[in-house]
């Protein structure tokens, strides 16, 4: 500009300024907006309140419920936890002859009688009648059965006491047993803890029994510890009851490193075996056992295993190592052969060696007053094999019994008719478990499975699932799983399991252990694993809180279709064998399942009658007109097995 007026490269450079600038404005607006449009994205995906659909509650069970619960449970807790367990038999006898109304339901105990299965009538059974004193540690109570789901007590005596004081130091008012209540479950400490918990979070999360493993435990830890401890329980500090496994198991999970003899397994180990060695060493006093194990090792010398020593675990050894390990429920030793194993010969043969086996292990226990010992029934998918073994087996009279070589693989349909059998009090005598003695059905996990053995009258499970799915970032939920790691859980946050009282539940959100999984925090196995554990024991707290009220039909109803169709819908749950029958298997029965109601429609759903349910007012209320079409949707969503699992189980599908 000259002497005030315009010239034109000024125009043109100010207009091409401002081009530039609105060019820049617009680049940045297009960016934020860019930006903001991926942040909506992503809450949007993230925010899984939009689409996420809450598992029903337990509203069934009322306060009441509850409270008549536990002071049902702080009743036994006050009248078993202090006594003597050798004078346990005199005070159920003095509660029913007072006509205590928890005793209006019992059925059956336990006893402390040894050896061959004594047949009605025989002489040495009123001997064990008149027995006034209780010779072992663990006691069996049949309270109540609410259809066939069992409530029973079970007291163990203790051998561990806070503040390492005696029985005899404390006086009367100390707790000599714990009491537990079934159906149960046991998390697993392989190795003698659980797997990112300390010894504190442990105590206040497993009230009844946890589980350790004879072979991991006998490679790892000097026996001596535990002699110089007394026992397991207070080697770790651990108040409540221990269970061992007998190291059988091992024959699965380390398959391609074993040899299965008569005389036991053949271990190609997989630690340094000095320390196992020396543990044998203390074992080898019986020269016989020591020419057998030589015999042994000279006569496989040439078995082609992978790198590393040969280690023989015998019935004998397995039975010793436990004494002294010192745990409260010792397992036999068991020929395990996998679920899915087709060559019925190799079943017939590890069923018959597992009875020999228990034979030895019988003759080898030397604390029976310390230890209860279980036997394993095996047999394979073949149910005349399952009656074989406990028509061996059940003679022993053992204080109990395990379900052995299942959930491996095979078909849910199988699952169920096995457990069912094994457990169907209709069945010839010694072809199905005791009512007065444990059942205990090995490696169940996963809660539909801890429900569906339940309701068919077990009592104890165990497995590592709760605790390893949390190692893969998975929490446990009333509809399934929720992997933590996917993306949708960035925004999200609410609470793992709304309602769940839990360390981490009231403290940290989904998506705060997210963000501890995306940034490789390892504290978030911790966290997950002890609401895993805690949430487990607490859906087996709310089934004996049902069993105990009389509303179990409620309780599986409500827990299937949290499963079955809102965890299916949200994700959360696969629904295992959908479509279940092999095309050349038909169901067991036909048997229409029962619904609650006065007007039924059936309807032919994959080869299998099902009742409708609708209610009596012909659904003019609208409640219960929802009420109908759940349980329609559920009755849609259930596979053959499962149907067939209700029916066997004469549960009523009811809201």
């Amino acid at each position: 500009m000259e002497n005030g007026q315009i010239n034109e490269n000024d125009i043109q450079n100010k207009v091409t300024q401002k081009k530039k600038k609105q060019k820049m404005n617009n680049f940045t607006t297009v960016e934020n907006e860019t930006s903001l449009k991926k942040i909506k994205k992503n809450i949007e995906e993230s925010n899984t309140n939009i689409s996420y659909e809450e598992p029903l509650p337990f509203d069934f069970l009322t306060e009441n419920d509850y409270k008549e619960y536990e002071s049902f449970a702080n009743f036994f807790e006050d009248q078993f936890s202090k006594i003597n367990i050798k004078d346990i038999n005199n005070k159920i006898n003095e509660m029913k002859n007072e006509g205590n109304s928890y005793f209006s339901n019992y059925l059956n105990s336990s006893d402390e009688s040894d050896g061959e299965r004594m047949e009605k009538g025989d002489q040495r059974d009123s001997v064990f009648k008149q027995t006034k004193e209780y010779n072992k540690n663990l006691k069996l109570i049949n309270i109540k059965k609410n259809k066939r789901a069992r409530l029973n007590i079970i007291v163990i005596k203790k051998k561990y006491i806070d503040n390492n004081s005696t029985v005899e130091e404390k006086g009367k008012e100390i707790k000599k047993n714990t009491i537990i209540i079934s159906p149960l479950f046991m998390p697993v400490g392989t190795k003698c803890c659980i797997k990112g918990l300390i010894e504190e979070e442990v105590k206040q999360i497993c009230n009844y029994i946890i589980l350790s493993n004879t072979y991991h435990v006998s490679n790892i830890y000097d026996m001596t510890i535990f002699q110089k401890n007394k026992d397991i329980n207070n080697f770790i500090r651990f108040p409540n009851s221990m269970l061992t496994d007998s190291g059988g198991f091992q024959m699965v999970s380390l398959s391609k490193r074993i040899k299965i003899l008569e005389e036991g397994i053949l271990f190609n180990n997989i630690y340094d075996s000095s320390i196992i060695k020396r543990n044998m060493e203390l074992l080898l006093k019986d020269e016989t056992d020591c020419d057998q194990t030589t015999e042994s090792a000279e006569k496989n010398k040439d078995i082609d295993l992978n790198e590393g020593e040969d280690i023989l675990l015998t019935p004998e050894k397995s039975i010793k190592l436990q004494n002294m390990i010192g745990s409260d429920i010792i397992m036999a030793l068991d020929d395990v052969r996998p679920a899915t194993e087709s060559d019925i010969n190799k079943i017939e043969e590890a069923t018959y060696r597992t009875n020999r086996w228990l034979e030895r292990c019988i003759k080898s226990h030397g604390k029976k007053e310390d230890q209860t010992l279980f036997g394993i029934i095996q047999g394979g998918l073949h149910i005349d094999l399952r009656n074989k073994s406990m028509d061996f087996i059940l003679r022993k009279k053992l204080n109990g019994y395990a379900i052995g070589g299942l959930c491996g693989g095979e078909k849910k349909k199988k699952f169920i008719e096995i457990i069912n059998h094994c457990s169907n009090e209709n069945n010839l005598k010694y072809n199905y478990l005791p009512i007065n003695k444990c059942r205990y059905i090995m490696g169940i996990g996963y809660l539909m499975d801890i429900l569906f053995c339940s309701i068919l009258g077990y009592d104890m499970y165990d497995c590592v699932y709760p605790s390893r799915t949390a190692r893969f970032n998975t929490a446990l939920s009333y509809d399934g799983t929720l992997k933590l790691k996917q993306a949708k859980y960035k925004y999200d946050f609410t609470p793992l399991v709304k309602n769940c009282s839990c360390y981490v539940c009231n403290n940290y959100s989904k998506s705060f252990l997210h963000l501890l999984i995306t940034k490789k925090n390892p504290v978030v196995n911790t966290l997950l694993t002890i609401h895993n554990i805690f949430f487990t024991l607490h859906f087996c707290y709310l089934m004996r809180v049902s069993i105990f009220s009389n509303k179990i039909d409620y309780f599986v109803t409500t827990a299937l279709y949290n499963n079955f169709v809102i965890g299916y819908k949200n994700g959360n749950y696969k629904i295992p064998d959908s479509n279940m029958a092999d095309s050349d298997s038909s169901p067991v029965n036909n048997d229409p399942i029962n619904i609650c109601s006065n007007n039924t429609v059936v309807k032919e759903t994959n080869g299998i009658s099902e009742n409708y349910d609708y209610s009596a007012d012909n659904l003019k209320n609208e409640f219960s007109t929802q009420k109908n079409d759940k349980i329609n949707e559920l009755i849609e969503r259930l596979p053959i097995w499962a149907l067939e699992a209700l029916k066997y189980a004469n549960i009523e599908l009811k809201f």
